[in-house]
C-alpha cells in the first residue's frame, strides 16, 4: 500500500495496464481492534486501501488481523470479526476479497493468526477469506486438514521454503531449496480446490546472493512442473 500511495496510485494503474498484467493483491498493514478507537480508525485506513485497490484492479487485500492487546484469543477473534464488518461489506461492493495470513509468533504484536487452522477459524468468524503462507504454517499439526479447509477458500498462496539451522528473520529460500515438502502441499491444495495465485513471497540473504531474477525463475520452474503433475489446468493455479 505505501509503495503504490508513493508512486501513485493512478499512474500505478496505467502502468499495470500499459504492461497487460493483472493485480493479484495488495498489502495492508495490521488492522486494530482492540479498543473501539483503534478499531473505528484501523477501518477508516482500510477504507482508503480497499478504494485504492479498486482503483489499481487488485483483486484481494492481504493483511494480518492485529495484536490482541490483554484480550483472550476467542474474544480478539470476535473482537476483530466485528470491527473489520463495515470495511468486509465495503469491499465487497467493490468486488475485492479481503484475507488474512498466518504469520510467526515472533509477529505476535500484529496478528492472533499464527497456524493455518487459526486462520481459517478467524476468517470463518470474520466472514472474510483466509490467505495460506507455507512459510508459517507447513509444520502445523493439523497441516493437511488445514490446507484441505482453506484451499477452496483462498485467494492466493503465498510460497517460499525453510532451511533446516536458519534462525534469523528474514531466512525464505527458494521452494526445493529446504525442508518444506511441495511435492505434498502444492497436490494437496490443488485437489481440495485451490484456484487462486501463487505468490513466490521470496525475501531474504538467499535470494539476494543468487540474484532475484535466478531465483524467481526456478522456483516458478518448480511450481509449474508441480501444478502440471498435480492436475491444475496448464501447470497455472488460475
Amino acid at each position: 500500500m505505501e509503495q503504490v500511495l508513493e508512486f501513485g496510485a493512478r499512474e500505478a494503474a496505467q502502468l499495470f495496464r500499459d504492461a497487460e498484467l493483472t493485480v493479484a493483491a495488495l498489502t495492508h498493514r495490521a488492522f486494530a481492534y482492540d479498543t473501539a478507537d483503534k478499531a473505528r480508525a484501523a477501518c477508516d485506513r482500510l477504507a482508503q486501501t480497499i478504494e485504492t485497490a479498486a482503483e489499481i484492479g487488485a483483486q484481494s487485500i492481504i493483511m494480518t488481523t492485529g495484536g490482541r492487546g490483554e484480550h483472550s484469543w476467542s474474544d480478539a477473534a470476535d473482537r476483530f470479526a466485528a470491527a473489520i464488518a463495515p470495511a468486509r461489506e465495503m469491499a465487497r461492493a467493490a468486488g475485492i476479497q479481503l484475507g488474512i495470513e498466518p504469520t510467526s509468533h515472533l509477529y505476535s504484536d500484529v496478528s492472533i493468526a499464527h497456524r493455518l487452522s487459526d486462520t481459517v477459524e478467524i476468517a470463518r468468524r470474520a466472514g472474510i477469506a483466509p490467505v495460506i503462507d507455507i512459510f508459517a504454517c507447513w509444520f502445523d499439526a493439523d497441516i493437511e486438514r488445514a490446507l484441505a479447509t482453506s484451499s477452496p477458500l483462498c485467494p492466493i498462496a503465498q510460497i517460499s521454503d525453510y532451511v533446516y539451522g536458519d534462525r534469523g528473520l528474514p531466512c525464505r529460500a527458494v521452494p526445493g531449496d529446504g525442508a518444506i515438502p511441495f511435492e505434498t502441499i502444492i497436490p494437496a491444495m490443488v485437489s481440495s480446490g485451490f484456484a487462486g495465485w501463487l505468490d513466490l513471497e521470496i525475501i531474504g540473504p538467499r535470494l539476494q546472493a543468487e540474484g532475484e531474477e535466478a531465483g524467481l525463475r526456478r522456483a516458478g520452474a518448480l511450481l509449474g512442473e508441480l501444478l502440471v503433475s498435480a492436475g491444475a489446468p496448464d501447470g497455472r493455479s488460475t
